[in-house]
């Protein structure tokens, strides 16, 4: 049986290692909202890019780059 000593040593140790934990955890929340704001900041551009993109592909006709054609939307793929 372990002895008092190395029960409160234990306890000590679980102890720091959960603080350390949600220190990770508290800093790995904040670089999510970040990125997450960055995302949201980034949205309009996206849809305007897309909106010129498709502009060009309808101008150039037969002579379009096959990848700026637009896809089907595919729901499930098994």
């Amino acid at each position: 049986m372990p002895t008092l000593k190395e029960v409160k040593k234990k306890i000590g140790s679980i102890k720091k290692t959960k603080q350390i934990t949600k220190a990770m955890n508290m800093v790995a929340a904040s670089r999510l909202r970040g990125a997450q704001n960055a995302m949201e900041a980034f949205r309009p551009f996206a849809g305007k890019f897309a909106e010129v993109l498709g502009s060009l592909s309808e101008k150039a006709g037969e002579n379009a780059n096959p990848l700026l054609t637009p896809r089907e939307t595919v729901k499930k793929i098994h």
